[in-house]
């Protein structure tokens, strides 16, 4: 089977001038290099992520000191769309999409305030629930003493109960000593809730609902030993390298008004009544300090703060960095810069690398045995349904490419998983295939769903992964077969490409087999703004003999004066005699 995978002749319908053979000047590399990865979003003042930072704007330091970062990608978070708005097919797969869906943490210091106040709380997290992706998880958590929690969850319903539950236990009038005692009690229970989050590739999403908290304080006269409420830095330490190995992006926001929270007998060393420090808003801002968070005011019905972030949070960025000795396996100080005025970074003001599980940088193999995203590497990759082969089962060309043409493949390997996540084939690129761009493989399965999984390293070391559902079925007229639509462009014969920018004209490509003798067969192919929308314009679409009774149609689509978008490319085919089908793709053009 790995040998029909890595057969180029099952390309060979596309047309041979495109797929010249390369001689074979490498081997494919076994494993990539070892790099760090560090998450971080950039948001401008409108609170929209900010998507096209380069390598050369940002600036990374790990416990003071400056280090080169390697590659940046920025991530976009798969959202559903509207339920009344047709979304379309997303072209390709890309290391530049997440599809694991975000997950959102909300802390409740339920002890911080008053009973009474909780509906306007009640009411926001009911309307985050609402507006968040099928695939985004939430979690809800009472601290410091419990009462609720809720793991992650995808079952808003859930949520909206729990947050229902949730009462204000805190006290009208509370002495600095109290203050002290349940901030040094919130702190240690945020930090042990932080621990279990650790692990994932992508950052948290960490809210927590406080009123207020103490700074550190002594709860003592300077002459006596420090008092049973004493409340030390190291305590917001924890609570912020907690934050850091979870990748948090961390947000604080008062479920009431802080300022009219109750009253705090001030203390200091002259006592009860003095004027001190016990203001609950200066332990939030040191909190704030040593995770990098933002304060946000939880705001009215029609705006609350969960809606500013989730829109921050609809991408983020993945920095790679070289790892040092020491690097691994404890917390480091970390700052993330923009060198760009008007942007905003959310980072971690802590972060500790895990050791690696084998010791070494993932080989193709191991990323497509993980559902882990690498993402140190920008490619896209996309699969496509074609003819058939023997034993029932259909060709599948699939198409992988970086996202900077000026990259070179040193790996690439492909597989195709079922729905219940079984491997089932798959595709290993020879030397003489990593000289082409994009590079092309095909797999023959058995008709049905599969998500291809794309795993390519770049000669400079980098790894990548790249996933795309494709469903692998034929569109009929009659008995006439038809293959999915490819797109391209016309390089001394057809060679695909998932993204187009300056090019004058798109071709589009599709295969045909089991027209009888002499019938007639009617193809054309269109562009429009929609799946079912009026077309921008038409074409016919030229079909040419091929071998072993099949057939090839091309056409031209003129996209050079079209804005920057997503397309849908149609192909309408229709045997004599027979309903015409048709055969979809999106066609996604970016600013040059």
């Amino acid at each position: 089977m790995r040998r029909l995978a890595a057969v180029i002749a099952a390309i060979s319908l596309l047309d041979a001038g495109g797929i010249a053979q390369a001689p074979a000047t490498q081997r494919p590399a076994e494993r990539g290099a070892d790099f760090l990865s560090i998450s971080f979003a950039a948001v401008g003042a409108d609170g929209h992520a900010v998507p096209d930072l380069k390598t050369q704007d940002v600036a990374i330091r790990i416990d003071g000191h400056t280090r080169d970062v390697r590659s940046l990608q920025f991530v976009s978070v798969a959202s559903s769309a509207r339920a009344d708005v047709a979304a379309l097919p997303p072209p390709f797969g890309s290391s530049a999409v997440t599809t694991s869906g975000r997950l959102i943490t909300l802390i409740v210091d339920d002890e911080s305030f008053s009973a009474g106040g909780e509906q306007p709380l009640r009411d926001a997290v009911a309307r985050l629930t609402e507006s968040l992706a099928a695939h985004d998880r939430v979690s809800l958590v009472t601290i410091p003493h419990g009462g609720v929690r809720v793991e992650p969850t995808t079952d808003r319903g859930r949520i909206r109960t729990a947050v229902g539950s949730v009462v204000g236990r805190g006290r009208s009038a509370q002495t600095g000593s109290d203050l002290g005692c349940r901030t040094r009690d919130t702190l240690q229970s945020l930090a042990a809730y932080l621990r279990g989050l650790t692990g994932r590739d992508s950052p948290s999403i960490v809210v927590l609902m406080t009123a207020g908290l103490a700074p550190p304080r002594r709860d003592a006269t300077v002459s006596m030993a420090p008092g049973m409420c004493e409340l030390t830095l190291d305590v917001f330490r924890e609570a912020g390298a907690a934050a850091g190995a979870a990748r948090a992006h961390f947000y604080i926001v008062p479920p009431v008004d802080i300022l009219t929270t109750g009253s705090v007998q001030r203390e200091n060393i002259a006592g009860v009544g003095a004027t001190g420090s016990d203001n609950p808003v200066e332990g939030l801002e040191q909190l704030l300090g040593t995770t990098g968070g933002k304060l946000l005011n939880l705001g009215a019905a029609g705006a609350t703060a969960f809606d500013r972030i989730v829109e921050e949070n609809s991408a983020y960025y993945v920095a790679a960095i070289e790892p040092q000795r020491g690097d691994r396996g404890r917390a480091h100080g970390l700052d993330v810069r923009v060198a760009r005025s008007g942007v905003d970074v959310r980072s971690a003001r802590s972060i500790t690398f895990t050791e690696p599980e084998r010791g070494t940088a993932p080989s193709p193999r191991d990323m497509l045995s993980t559902l882990a995203e690498f993402r140190d590497l920008p490619l896209r990759a996309a699969a496509f349904p074609s003819l058939d082969e023997p034993d029932g089962q259909l060709r599948v060309v699939t198409v992988a490419e970086p996202v900077d043409p000026a990259v070179k493949f040193s790996a690439v390997s492909a597989a195709l998983f079922d729905r219940d996540g079984k491997a089932t084939t798959g595709w290993v690129a020879q030397a003489a295939d990593l000289e082409r761009s994009p590079v092309i493989g095909a797999i023959a399965v058995q008709p049905g769903a599969y998500r291809l999984r794309v795993a390519a390293i770049d000669t400079t070391g980098r790894s990548g992964t790249a996933d795309y559902d494709v469903d692998v079925t034929l569109a009929q007229s009659g008995p006439l077969r038809i293959s999915s639509l490819l797109l391209g462009l016309s390089r001394g014969g057809f060679t695909p490409r998932l993204q187009f920018g300056a090019e004058p004209v798109v071709i589009g490509y599709v295969e045909l087999a089991g027209a009888p003798p002499g019938a007639a067969v009617t193809a054309t192919l269109d562009l429009s703004d929609t799946v079912n929308g009026p077309a921008r314009v038409a074409v016919p679409l030229a079909i040419e003999a091929g071998a072993a009774g099949r057939y090839v149609a091309k056409g031209a689509l003129p996209i050079g004066a079209l804005p920057p978008a997503d397309y849908v490319a149609r192909a309408v085919i229709g045997l004599e005699g027979h309903p015409p089908t048709r055969v979809v793709r999106t066609l996604r053009k970016v600013k040059p």
